[in-house]
């Protein structure tokens, strides 16, 4: 797992990624039908999902419940499809031509998430960079102070630790495309150590 020092990524390896065979695959728009499968059957294929691209299920898990509700919820006003709500381009990218399939959308969310935590070291900033895109938190050097990005990552930690979401509204992840608001707060979580709370605030 590499460190992450707050610096964007060299721009050729991600244009390399983008332009892979697999990337010009057509990804369909159109709106996913109930889901074919339970959520009991859709955890089984996150917990899956992660075990091979060497995610921690607990994280895999509770992004795929906060984004969908194990694929309850599989189309966002934005556009975001299936059980790991992917964005059109995500979905390209990780060549995922069915967005509406559960196993090949869960396979693609969960290497996205590894790729996050590969970049930032950190699960945080992955599920942080998961809702509101890499380049938020280059720009904010942690979490940005979204409304959205914040609760979306409280949801997160909620879930993992086994605690109810106030106002659960589901996640429906936009991967850096969605409408955010920044909260009152201009302080981030950062990706450096020695947190305080201060003012209610982690600060870094």
């Amino acid at each position: 797992m590499s460190s992450w020092r707050g610096s964007a990524p060299q721009a050729d390896g991600y244009v390399g990624e983008l332009h892979s065979d697999k990337s010009h695959a057509q990804v369909s728009t159109d709106r996913c039908g109930p889901s074919p499968l339970g959520p009991a059957a859709i955890r089984d294929l996150v917990v899956a999902a992660a075990d091979k691209h060497g995610v921690d299920r607990s994280l895999a898990t509770a992004v795929a419940w906060t984004e969908s509700r194990f694929d309850r919820v599989r189309n966002s006003p934005k556009g975001a499809r299936g059980a790991m709500q992917l964005m059109p381009a995500t979905a390209q990218r990780y060549g995922v031509r069915d967005v509406c399939d559960p196993t090949s959308n869960i396979d693609g969310g969960v290497r996205y998430l590894r790729s996050l935590i590969d970049e930032f070291g950190n699960p945080l900033l992955a599920a942080a960079a998961y809702n509101a895109g890499e380049q938020s938190i280059y720009a904010y050097h942690g979490v940005p102070p979204f409304r959205e990005t914040v609760a979306y990552v409280a949801a997160i930690l909620n879930y993992q630790l086994g605690l109810p979401t106030p106002g659960e509204s589901g996640g429906a992840s936009r991967q850096g495309d969605g409408d955010r608001s920044p909260t009152q707060s201009n302080s981030v979580i950062g990706a450096t150590t020695a947190a305080t709370f201060v003012g209610g605030v982690m600060q870094f």
